[in-house]
């Protein structure tokens, strides 16, 4: 993904936790983004299959990666409240989540996400609330 047109997602995927964890940005526009999550065992839990404080992960981070397309670069964009709801169980190797912002105000933002498994069938939807300061 070229990041001259949303540096903001270049910023956020910065972070190791990004790739230690198999996430990445792989296209946006303005009020969107998606984020890629190619899960490795590092993030299984005990049963073998995703953590689902990974998914929150996975879900925070489209959602404020669609944020970042659309508030200007020097605010902080900080997660006041998720909602989140899974659908299914994945099974696939790899999973997108698209982030969408509903309504971006100048101090409170409302985001949603789907996630979908390589298959196209919907796993998880959700919902955050952001501050921006």
């Amino acid at each position: 993904m070229d990041f001259e047109a949303f540096p903001a997602l270049a910023r956020m995927q910065a972070p190791r936790v990004y790739a230690d964890n198999g996430m990445r940005f792989v296209a946006a526009g303005e009020g969107w983004a998606d984020l890629e999550f190619v899960p490795t065992e590092r993030v299984h839990n005990l049963y073998g299959f995703v953590h689902g404080g990974v998914w929150l992960m996975v879900a925070d981070s489209a959602m404020g990666g669609a944020l970042g397309t659309v508030a200007p670069l020097e605010k902080q964009l900080i997660t006041t409240q998720l909602d989140f709801r899974w659908l299914r169980k994945f099974t696939g190797a790899k999973a997108m989540a698209h982030g969408r912002v509903l309504h971006h105000g100048r101090s409170i933002s409302h985001c949603e996400v789907a996630i979908t498994g390589d298959d196209g069938k919907p796993i998880a939807r959700g919902t955050g609330t952001y501050v921006v300061i």
